[in-house]
């Protein structure tokens, strides 16, 4: 498989998916791939005809997390003047960037997880605004197991997607879960039979979103964001 072929962009009207195409290595992360989520993400929402963004990966898992094995990046590096010589990869630099990026984005987001949705992938996932996940999947962060890093940001989002109390095993053990523990914790939105075709499965509740106003949404998220990531006080000012 080409490098061109490892990122697929694919139209269903105005829904856009980003599709991670490295099946042989269950689609796991070289820095190429988070140049590529970046820069697709940034296309899409100056595209007025993609109205929401579904990230998902083919073959049998979502994410495996980051490719610690990978070749260097082609073409310029996007990291030069700011590598840290690591061990075990480059780090979360550019994986900082590109979810913030992703987090950001004024229209609707989606990532559907089966298989294993891990390490990076998990890390992208909780910067989606929707996460659709098969019964059968192993989602989480398995990383601290491996004492790999935890800087692309989860340790502040996680807290606030799920009660506080559920963020330790996930966490601090590394624990990952079942769509129905994801579901129940209140980081999945919906849950589908083992083995869906999620774009099939989930295809009804794409085009609904594709359906809401795009200023609307964009300006409802633009203020949940901003109060979120505000203290109390400040976020009074922003909050309708």
């Amino acid at each position: 498989m080409s490098e061109a072929d490892a990122f697929v962009l694919e139209d269903d009207g105005p829904v856009r998916h980003l599709v991670l195409n490295r099946p042989d290595k269950l689609n796991a992360l070289d820095l190429d791939q988070h140049v590529r989520i970046k820069h697709a993400v940034e296309t899409a929402q100056d595209d007025a005809t993609v109205r929401v963004l579904v990230l998902s990966g083919k073959g049998r898992a979502f994410c495996a997390g980051d490719d610690l094995r990978a070749d260097a990046p082609v073409g310029d590096d996007p990291l030069t003047g700011r590598r840290v010589d690591l061990d075990l990869g480059t780090g979360p630099a550019f994986l900082l960037e590109s979810a913030g990026v992703l987090r950001a984005c004024p229209k609707p987001t989606v990532v559907l997880l089966h298989g294993h949705a891990l390490g990076s992938g998990y890390d992208y996932s909780l910067s989606c605004d929707f996460r659709l996940a098969t019964e059968d999947v192993n989602y989480g962060d398995p990383r601290i197991h491996r004492a790999l890093w935890a800087a692309e940001g989860w340790s502040y989002k996680l807290p606030k997607l799920t009660n506080q109390s559920l963020v330790t095993p996930i966490a601090y053990l590394g624990q990952t879960m079942d769509g129905a523990t994801a579901y129940a914790r209140g980081l999945v939105h919906r849950v589908y039979p083992a083995g869906a075709d999620l774009r099939v499965a989930a295809r009804g509740f794409l085009q609904q979103l594709a359906t809401i106003d795009t200023a609307a949404y964009a300006e409802t998220k633009a203020r949940i964001l901003a109060s979120v990531d505000l203290p109390f006080q400040q976020a009074l000012a922003v909050s309708p």
